[in-house]
């Protein structure tokens, strides 16, 4: 009983990864997993694992597919990187479905909590910052040239700006998916989505409230049944974002991102001509039309990048031969590093247990397939825990809520 206690409690930890360091977080980790398979010994529930064998390789792709490649592999050490920070893609899955009876609405209920408080307190730290540094002084030098917001937030936290958006963004509609389908209205709830909701757009984390507006639409879509009410909100909400958005300071990052010309970088061009992204959307596609059937490999892509790179003629503090470039999009790295069947694979392992599942759990997907579009979130540690984790989680309790239909 004390074993089963210890171990419940260390599965709640795992949700406060938010705000500890990368180390901390790899020995509470390990030492979870350790307890998982202590007492998965002591329960005797390793014959789980043949059981539901399809349901650990489906969640342990992203991991798998990298030892799939060894074989394949010339940059031992470079893949080895990968298997390294893709490790949670395999520990989370053979942890809970070793320990499945573990995962419950009361556990999923507790580690949301954490995991919002987690976030709350995260976005804390870029506010003190921001307020160490002076409210008024930040206002009236913060500009696209000069994002003071979004280096103080990212000082703060530690983290890259897409990430602390992603994980502050879902910990908002895990608040709002709470009120709408209890039916009831918390103040404290409202305040708190609130706060995280202000933070991204004080740190202009603008993929991130549009991920906020489709998951709330969807959310709206899905909780509301009278149909009046359900489309005065589809339409109201919209309309009301586009106007915050045109009357907000974010819209100058925007146009300027809009504004800047589809030129490669060259040695023509100042600092704030040079669209990046169009660099390197442009190497990434050559690449791919090259390479489209079986990709340039795991171990490579970062590499070919750089070849590419080395071509743009414009050198600055932060060109391409200063600082390291993925390809900003999660699709496109996986089909430069497995080709286009790779991507399938990887398409369908995301979304294989998105129909019939819970409202929360499809609305985590598709927060996640939206920010795969903008951002490599699987090249960072923080990325990969959030996506490895939380999704391990609700397929292990969807697998639960079957199995006890079916018995019942």
């Amino acid at each position: 009983m004390r074993l089963a206690k210890v171990f419940y409690f260390s599965t709640c930890a795992l949700a406060l990864f938010p705000v500890l360091k990368l180390n901390h977080f790899s020995i509470l980790m390990m030492i979870w997993f350790v307890l998982a398979l202590i007492n998965a010994f002591k329960n005797k529930t390793f014959p789980l694992l043949k059981t539901h064998k399809f349901t650990f390789l489906v969640l342990a792709f992203l991991c798998l597919m990298y030892v799939f490649y060894l074989p394949f592999a010339d940059n031992f050490k470079e893949l080895g990187k990968s298997i390294t920070k893709s490790l949670p893609f395999l520990i989370f899955p053979l942890g809970f479905i070793l320990n499945k009876d573990i995962v419950t609405k009361k556990l999923l209920q507790t580690l949301g909590s954490v995991y919002i408080i987690s976030v709350f307190l995260l976005n804390g730290l870029g506010w003190v910052k921001v307020f160490n540094f002076g409210w008024s002084n930040a206002w009236q030098q913060n500009d696209f040239y000069h994002p003071i917001f979004r280096n103080l937030f990212a000082e703060a936290t530690s983290l890259h700006l897409p990430y602390l958006g992603l994980l502050t963004i879902f910990a908002a509609l895990w608040l709002t998916f709470k009120m709408f389908f209890n039916r009831k209205i918390n103040l404290l709830s409202i305040l708190i989505i609130t706060f995280l909701l202000t933070s991204a757009y004080i740190y202009s984390a603008r993929m991130a409230l549009a991920c906020y507006l489709i998951g709330l639409l969807f959310i709206v879509f899905k909780s509301i049944k009278k149909q009046t009410v359900k489309w005065s909100l589809l339409i109201a909400l919209p309309l009301g974002a586009l106007a915050f958005f045109w009357f907000s300071p974010m819209k100058e990052r925007y146009i300027k991102v809009v504004e800047k010309e589809l030129v490669l970088p060259n040695k023509d061009q100042e600092p704030h001509e040079v669209n990046y992204r169009y660099g390197i959307w442009h190497c990434a596609n050559n690449l791919i039309s090259n390479h489209f059937v079986l990709g340039v490999g795991a171990d490579k892509v970062q590499e070919k990048l750089n070849n590419c790179y080395n071509e743009f003629t414009y050198k600055s503090y932060e060109d391409f031969s200063k600082v390291t470039y993925n390809t900003h999009n999660q699709y496109l790295d996986q089909m430069l590093k497995f080709g286009i069947f790779g991507l399938i694979l990887f398409v369908m392992a995301l979304f294989y247990y998105y129909p019939s599942s819970s409202v929360l759990y499809q609305t985590f997907i598709i927060v996640v397939s939206i920010s795969f579009l903008t951002e490599n979130i699987l090249d960072r540690q923080i990325g990969v825990v959030f996506v490895s984790l939380f999704n391990a989680i609700f397929v292990i309790l969807k697998l639960n809520k079957v199995e006890k239909s079916i018995s019942s």
